[in-house]
């Protein structure tokens, strides 16, 4: 399965995202993503080493930053 459907396939779920050069992580409901893997993301809480740092709303994170795209469902505990 090609990237792009793999992840237009998780829209309406919620995602765990990991950033470039980021300590922190995302983790929301993925609204929308577009052909550059540009994401949309919706009721986002910002954790840094697992705990909740803040709670960020909307937010919208370009496509190159993205490292890592999980389904909260699918990540094992470790």
């Amino acid at each position: 399965m090609f990237p792009s459907k793999r992840v237009q396939s998780l829209v309406g779920r919620r995602v765990h995202v990991e950033m470039k050069g980021e300590k922190s992580v995302l983790e929301g409901v993925l609204t929308s993503a577009d052909e550059f893997l540009n994401l949309h993301l919706s009721k986002v809480n910002e954790l840094e080493d697992g705990e909740r740092k803040r709670q960020l709303g909307s937010v919208v994170v370009r496509g190159n930053n993205v490292v890592l795209l999980t389904p909260l469902e699918e990540r094992t505990q470790e």
